[in-house]
């Protein structure tokens, strides 16, 4: 995967452009980031999603540092989302509940920890095109949807 897949429709990177992080031990072998920015750059949005290889050791640091970094927001791997629960400011009564997060996201300087696949699937599990990779693909529209505004 060559950077230009995950750049926006001008294939660069602008201070305007909104940055989200995909963190997991081997987020580059997955195709989360790819289908998430071909979705920006189908519908014009300068936004982009890159692909975070961090290791179990780095995760806490990487995590605790991203309310310093130029991310809006983040992905976590599976592997990372009941540490990730534990390193966020504050978080949803979903992601409380249930004792992890797979979404981070930074507002005002803090760092925000919600679950988002159980309203992803809800939200896009009977999509005629999504039979193949629907937890991948829906995570990916809600997602996009968290991310432009368009969340209901």
């Amino acid at each position: 995967m060559g950077i230009e897949s995950m750049m926006n429709n001008d294939n660069s990177i602008t201070v305007m452009t909104k940055l989200y992080g995909y963190i997991a031990e081997n987020a580059h072998s997955s195709r989360f980031s790819v289908t998430l920015n071909k979705l920006y750059k189908e519908n014009g949005m300068d936004a982009i999603m890159i692909p975070m290889n961090i290791r179990s050791d780095d995760v806490a640091f990487t995590i605790s540092q991203m309310r310093n970094s130029k991310l809006n927001g983040a992905i976590i791997g599976s592997e990372y989302q009941e540490e990730a629960l534990s390193l966020v400011d504050e978080a949803s009564d979903e992601a409380d509940q249930n004792g992890y997060c797979d979404c981070i996201m930074i507002r005002e300087g803090k760092l925000i920890g919600d679950l988002i696949m159980p309203n992803a699937l809800e939200r896009y599990a009977d999509r005629d095109d999504f039979h193949d990779e629907i937890a991948m693909r829906s995570m990916c529209h809600y997602f996009y949807d968290l991310t432009t505004g368009e969340r209901r």
